[in-house]
């Protein structure tokens, strides 16, 4: 089905008749729209819009979604807005489902569940947890949506105490590309189930799912400490890396970031270490980098709430979660294994490519978590294809927009993806789904084991291609 745009629609018309009362309606035109409907955090090639329609009920989102079919419109759902493939940009003058509604939470605490609406952010659910001894996996930062999240997969924070976010995923309540108001769960459309669980975005709009939370240990208290070093000290800290290739515990995280201070024009790595239980079990992980000798250090314990606002000394805490607007031309790539060799050749590249462009204050971050709980569970048992992967490099490129820059980073980034690839230990390119770039291709982004599921799915689900704009699986 080849879709056109909504654009010189009458919304309101086409749409109007089919809403509940408490259903909106807005054009990019009204002055109150970016009040009113939910900004998109990143700003690197967005799609754009000619209006928005924000349902109130999962039947107005089949309403919107049955007649979008209908007349050919293009649409994109927003639920907290962090999305940001290359593939998204694809989609103009389209229509935003604007989930800003189905934000409601609830925390059944006696039979650990946590139902959350198809908008709701991390941010929203942590105090709830904390307040009743609960933990829910979830990513680094708590400002994307819970469910866009978890439909790529949810790595993150407490993936080595309780596997990624789908994992923990109950049940979700969803409209798929036909325009049908579905329940999927492990017993009820298990096929489309698989699906979500690594694949979600490609076969409906989610207005609620339901996951298992679990018991906070240590009263709900982790450990982060943060190490600051020269830029001279990288290879020891990637040998350092390299050497719980063999052996990552469970209770461990490890977060580098390698950038730029310019006030000194020279290249920083800070070493965040989470460890979720007391300092004396952490300790010997901390003695590792004290003894590198870093410029500066701080340990503390925090509430598990707090770690993504005194994470890296606090450099890069959330705030309440209203940044929108960011140029970020990201890419990234999966790892195997660690190649001290590899990053420290990058990292010179890297040094050199910030003294070049003033402009440029991107970044790289390595994100290092336990996979033994992920590789406990059968592969086959979602669509999710990467539980092997040990490391995710984010190459996180942050400049003025300026075209010119923008093929200076993408020569740049391609080729640097391509050396990490060569020495990554995965015969093809890994790309976590939800840090795509958006050019890896669906091999990369759900291995080509599990595409011809997911294929035949998307032809079941969504055959006219409604939900393709974020990372699509094809239909053949």
């Amino acid at each position: 089905m080849s879709l056109s745009s909504a654009s010189g629609i009458n919304l309101g018309d086409l749409y109007g008749s089919g809403l509940s009362p408490g259903a909106e309606i807005y054009y990019v035109t009204d002055a109150n729209y970016s009040q009113e409907v939910q900004p998109r955090f990143y700003d690197f090639e967005p799609p754009t819009f000619y209006g928005a329609i924000k349902p109130a009920t999962a039947a107005d989102v089949a309403h919107i979604v049955n007649v979008s079919a209908g007349n050919q419109i293009p649409f994109l759902a927003t639920g907290g807005g962090h999305g940001n493939s290359l593939t998204m940009s694809r989609l103009q003058d389209g229509l935003v489902i604007d989930l800003g509604n189905f934000n409601a939470f609830s925390l059944d605490a006696e039979n650990n569940l946590l139902t959350v609406g198809g908008s709701t952010i991390y941010n929203d659910v942590l105090q709830t947890l904390y307040d009743a001894g609960k933990q829910l996996p979830m990513p680094n930062n708590p400002c994307p949506g819970v469910v866009g999240a978890t439909l790529g997969g949810g790595v993150g924070l407490f993936q080595g105490l309780y596997g990624l976010a789908l994992d923990a995923l109950v049940s979700v309540q969803l409209i798929t590309g036909r325009g049908e108001i579905l329940t999927a769960s492990e017993t009820e459309n298990s096929d489309l189930f698989w699906g979500i669980r690594g694949a979600g975005y490609n076969y409906g709009v989610v207005t609620s799912a339901t996951f298992r939370v679990y018991d906070a240990p240590n009263n709900g208290s982790i450990l982060s400490a943060d190490f600051m070093f020269p830029g001279s000290a990288n290879g020891s800290i990637w040998e350092t890396l390299a050497s719980f290739d063999g052996s990552f515990p469970d209770e461990l995280v490890l977060n580098i970031l390698a950038s730029y201070d310019s006030s000194t024009a020279a290249p920083i790595i800070i070493v965040n270490v989470v460890y979720l239980g007391v300092e004396a079990e952490a300790q010997p992980y901390l003695d590792v980098f004290t003894g590198l000798g870093p410029t500066t250090s701080s340990v503390q314990e925090v509430p598990w709430t707090e770690i993504a606002s005194v994470a890296f000394f606090g450099a890069n805490a959330p705030g309440d979660c209203t940044a929108h607007g960011v140029y970020a031309n990201d890419y990234t790539i999966g790892l195997a294994q660690t190649d001290v060799s590899t990053y420290v050749s990058f990292f010179n590249d890297l040094t050199t490519f910030w003294q070049a462009h003033p402009d440029y204050s991107g970044f790289l971050v390595a994100e290092r978590m336990s996979t033994a709980f992920l590789q406990s569970i059968p592969v086959e048992s979602t669509s999710y294809g990467h539980r092997d992967i040990k490391t995710h490099i984010l190459f996180e490129n942050i400049y003025p927009a300026d075209a010119s820059l923008d093929d200076t980073v993408n020569d740049f980034m391609r080729e640097a993806r391509a050396t990490f690839q060569a020495t990554s230990g995965f015969a093809e390119l890994q790309a976590f789904v939800n840090y795509a770039h958006g050019d890896e291709g669906p091999e990369a982004w759900y291995t080509s084991a599990k595409l011809p599921k997911l294929t035949a799915l998307k032809n079941e689900y969504d055959p006219l291609q409604l939900l393709s704009w974020n990372n699509p699986v094809p239909l053949k």
